[in-house]
């Protein structure tokens, strides 16, 4: 059973990355993550190179990881819901859920490697107070 699901618009890298933190970390594989964007998924079969270089950076390999849907099965699993994109870009039933969390982290899609380690860094970092 999943406890832990993060979210973001395209599950291509924030929750993707919040993912590998809190599994790598608790050594389980209690947290899940999916995207609320449903054209995304096609778009990647398999996460960006970079989202790969900088997660093993930190020595957490991603590159098996598949872009996922949320969809309301996920959440019926999960006890906690962190999201880091905008209520705007959610599906209905996600933000009604009383489970969720926001946590603003921008979006790295189309930034520098500098700026996305500062992003995974930052995620690194919010994972670690939930632990």
């Amino acid at each position: 059973m999943t406890k832990i699901l993060f979210i973001c618009h395209g599950n291509v890298g924030r929750s993707q990355m919040a993912e590998a933190f809190y599994n790598h970390i608790t050594k389980s594989n209690n947290a899940s993550s999916a995207g609320t964007d449903p054209n995304t998924p096609s778009k990647y079969p398999k996460l960006p190179d970079y989202i790969c270089q900088i997660m093993a950076e930190e020595n957490i390999d991603v590159s098996r990881h598949k872009v996922k849907l949320i969809n309301e099965h996920f959440m019926d699993n999960a006890k906690q819901i962190f999201v880091m994109c905008s209520k705007e870009l959610c599906p209905d039933f996600l933000v009604k859920s009383n489970k969720v969390t926001y946590w603003e982290i921008d979006d790295p899609y189309k930034m520098g490697l500098d700026d996305m380690r500062k992003i995974r860094d930052q995620i690194k970092a919010k994972v670690q107070t939930i632990l």
